[in-house]
């Protein structure tokens, strides 16, 4: 089993590098982000203890976490962005172990990991390569205003609390730049692949 970590800035487009993989490779993949937004679901792990450290005030009138008083609370605080990835980090490394693990049992050839702060989290260990995406920097503000319903300022505030494209991109085996479209992103991961056997 091949494991490659897919990591890069926040509307990159990791899932899209992750979903050709998961097309044209039959790669067996898992967005960390996805398991994030479930154990934040309410009853989970990292909902109660979001509740005990904020209180009250982040939970909607629907019961739900709201995620943009959490991101304005992380994005503006840089002590508390630290806290939440120190217990968060830890919940989300043991079930991607858990995930790598029934992979290996099911018999997967090749297993994608989408970890936006792989870098951060020091997860460099679990895999054998680390792919960084990149896009251009106007085009990842829009995507990220567009998605989240950010101002410039929101959006520019969560892009640089991030590592930096350069720093990312340097420390990656394989880079892919997400900037001609679709196409051009499947041209570069066959480059990447070549002579591949999962």
């Amino acid at each position: 089993m091949y494991i490659i970590g897919l990591t890069g800035g926040i509307s990159c487009g990791k899932s899209s590098v992750a979903e050709s993989l998961r097309r044209y490779c039959r790669a067996v993949t898992l967005d960390i982000d996805t398991v994030t937004h479930w154990l934040s679901e309410p009853g989970g792990e990292l909902f109660e203890i979001y509740v005990r450290h904020f209180g009250e005030r982040i939970i909607t009138d629907k019961g739900f976490l709201d995620k943009k008083l959490i991101g304005e609370i992380i994005f503006n605080n840089p002590d508390e962005r630290k806290w939440i990835n120190s217990v968060a980090h830890p919940i989300l490394l043991n079930h991607a172990r858990d995930f790598l693990v029934e992979s290996c049992e099911a018999g997967a050839g090749l297993v994608v990991l989408e970890v936006p702060l792989l870098f951060e989290a020091g997860w460099e260990h679990l895999f054998d390569e680390i792919w960084a995406v990149y896009t251009k920097r106007q085009l990842q503000i829009k995507r990220l205003m567009s998605r989240d319903r950010l101002t410039r300022e929101e959006a520019l505030a969560r892009i640089n609390a991030q590592m930096t494209r350069e720093e990312i991109c340097s420390r990656a085996d394989v880079v892919i730049r997400n900037v001609k479209g679709y196409a051009d992103v499947r041209r570069q991961i066959s480059e990447a692949l070549r002579g591949r056997k999962f």
